[in-house]
């Protein structure tokens, strides 16, 4: 690669994003996208999905490109590459096989790795933090074959990996650490009301009650909470988390705080180096979520190709569609506020279970959460955006 070229560590969302853009601004750099991933960069998000239904990769767009855009974009796609070391003073970069690959301009998109703080989960054939393809495959194969699973983590994707093994029909307890469910997404009422929704399809939930191990030898047989009961399992999902993959970037002098620190330009400390996405903070924040890190990719892209970029740190939706639901949650929700401080204006139909729940920060609407009908999302958070008053939205 001539060195003028611009490689990209990582092909998920921000990875891929950054070489659309890059090849929007610039069709002759030469680009470059180095993976550990042996599959065409696809949807992520719909892992937890593919548990219960591997068809999932069927969908046209589950792959965010199809092979030939690569070609035809002319934009090197190295599967099964894994970086081992950044030299920023050489521009260059060494895979674990040997190779070594020349650089102008380096975008980091190398994302995160689940946080398993579980000693025993390792080696256990049937314990899965679903974070790549294989790994939903895998997990697929085994939920048809088992009757008892357990879930560690009651946020989103774990909520997600609940409903699809109860749509194979396997006997799912949900453990989440914290007194309940989605308790970064959702206020204690809307975690309440959803609780009722999760435990009426037939999940078991188990609230803040540690966990003291997960049994078994080469295989897991339950998950043991520190009050000494077990709870039986023939599969063990952990989604507690992930933690930025940030290491070499330290390694080579990249300033790291809980991920590599960037300005608006998704630039790191090191002039010409970018991060976007998982392994990238902005403003103090690590937002991991899949329409963030594509506009941070847009962003590192644009910059590292010479067209000037900077990225808005936004109000990026977090949606749930399970359990015959949908929840929609957006904004400040009033977690860390004293009594007092946030203004809650909360309107619903029980029959049709459809929750609003709209939070007011000195009389501005901060945000919302809405349960079952979300179709009034879109202008709420408009209304987010602008600071609307607490009269112009209660009539």
């Amino acid at each position: 690669m001539e060195p003028e070229g611009i490689i990209i560590i990582g092909a998920s969302a921000a990875g891929v994003s950054a070489a659309r853009e890059i090849r929007a601004v610039d069709q002759a750099v030469p680009v470059n996208i180095l993976t550990e991933e042996r599959h065409l960069p696809y949807y992520r998000p719909s892992l937890t999905e593919y548990i219960g239904d591997s068809k999932i990769e069927a969908r046209s767009n589950f792959f965010l490109n199809p092979e030939a855009w690569y070609r035809d974009k002319n934009v090197g796609l190295k599967l099964g590459t894994k970086v081992v070391q950044i030299d920023p003073a050489g521009k260059t970069v060494k895979t674990a096989a040997g190779e070594q690959f020349s650089f102008g301009k380096l975008i980091l998109a190398n994302g995160s790795t689940p946080f398993i703080p579980f000693k025993d989960a390792a080696g256990k054939k049937n314990v899965f933090s679903i974070r790549t393809l294989d790994d939903a495959r895998a997990a697929n194969e085994l939920s048809g074959k088992i009757k008892t699973a357990v879930v560690i983590g009651g946020g989103l994707l774990g909520l997600e990996a609940a409903y699809s093994l109860i749509g194979k029909g396997v006997k799912v307890t949900v453990i989440e650490g914290s007194d309940r469910i989605l308790p970064r997404q959702l206020d204690p009422d809307s975690s309440l009301i959803v609780q009722d929704i999760v435990t009426g399809a037939g999940v078991s939930l188990v609230l803040g009650r540690p966990i003291e191990s997960i049994q078994g030898a080469g295989s897991a047989t339950g998950v043991k909470l520190a009050d000494g009961e077990i709870i039986p399992a023939e599969m063990v999902v952990i989604s507690i988390g992930v933690r930025p993959n940030s290491e070499i970037a330290k390694s080579c002098g990249i300033t790291v705080n809980r991920a590599l620190v960037v300005n608006e330009r998704m630039e790191t400390s090191l002039p010409g180096i970018y991060a976007c996405g998982d392994v990238a903070e902005f403003n103090g924040k690590c937002v991991s979520l899949w329409m963030a890190a594509m506009k941070q990719g847009k962003v590192a892209g644009s910059n590292a190709a010479g067209k000037p970029a900077q990225f808005l740190d936004e109000v990026y939706p977090v949606i749930l569609n399970s359990f015959g639901t949908r929840i929609y949650s957006a904004g400040d929700i009033c977690q860390d506020k004293k009594e007092g401080e946030c203004r809650v204006h909360a309107t619903g139909d029980i029959v049709k279970n459809h929750h609003k729940r709209l939070f007011f920060i000195n009389d501005r609407l901060a945000g919302f959460i809405l349960i079952g009908d979300i179709s009034d999302a879109q202008k709420l958070a408009m209304a987010v955006k602008n600071g609307s008053a607490f009269g112009d939205i209660v009539k």
